[in-house]
C-alpha cells in the first residue's frame, strides 16, 4: 500500500483530520502525519492539539503513495510556498491527493469530499485505490 501522508495544519478540521487517519491505520497502512507548518503542534478549529510525526521540510512528497489534505480554516494554508510546492511535488511524482472540503481548491485531480458528510465514502474510496 506504500505511506500514507496526512498534512496537518493550525486550523484543521478534526473529523477531515482523524477520519482518515484512523481508518488508514486499522488497515494497516503506514500514515505519517506531516506538519506544514513545522514539527510543533497544530490546533484544529475547536482548539485540539496534534502534534506531526514528522515537519514537512523534513520528507519529501514523492515518499508517499498518498497525501490527505483535510479541510478547515486552510486561509494561512494556501499562503505557505512550501506547502504548495510540496503539493507541486506529489502531482508531478503522481502520488494520489485526497482533499476535503476547503482544501479541494488546492489540488484539481484530487480525490474529493465536498463536506464532511462525504468523508466516509472518500476514505473508502482512497483505500479501495491504495489496494489495488
Amino acid at each position: 500500500m506504500g505511506k500514507v501522508g496526512v498534512l496537518l495544519y493550525n486550523g484543521f478540521q478534526e473529523m477531515e483530520f482523524w477520519y482518515p487517519v484512523l481508518r488508514l491505520r486499522e488497515i494497516g497502512a503506514d500514515v505519517v502525519v506531516i506538519g506544514a507548518e513545522g514539527g510543533e503542534a497544530a490546533t484544529s478549529v475547536l482548539g485540539y492539539p496534534v502534534v506531526p510525526n514528522v515537519a514537512m521540510s523534513q520528507t519529501q512528497a514523492g515518499d508517499y503513495a498518498a497525501l490527505v489534505i483535510p479541510g478547515g480554516d486552510v486561509a494561512r494554508l494556501g499562503e505557505n510556498g512550501a506547502f504548495r510546492a510540496f503539493l507541486r511535488d506529489a502531482a508531478a511524482g503522481r502520488v494520489r491527493i485526497a482533499a476535503a472540503s476547503q482544501a479541494a481548491g488546492f489540488a484539481p485531480d484530487a480525490l474529493v469530499a465536498k463536506t464532511t458528510d462525504e468523508v466516509p465514502q472518500w476514505t473508502r474510496q482512497l483505500i479501495e485505490e491504495l489496494s489495488r
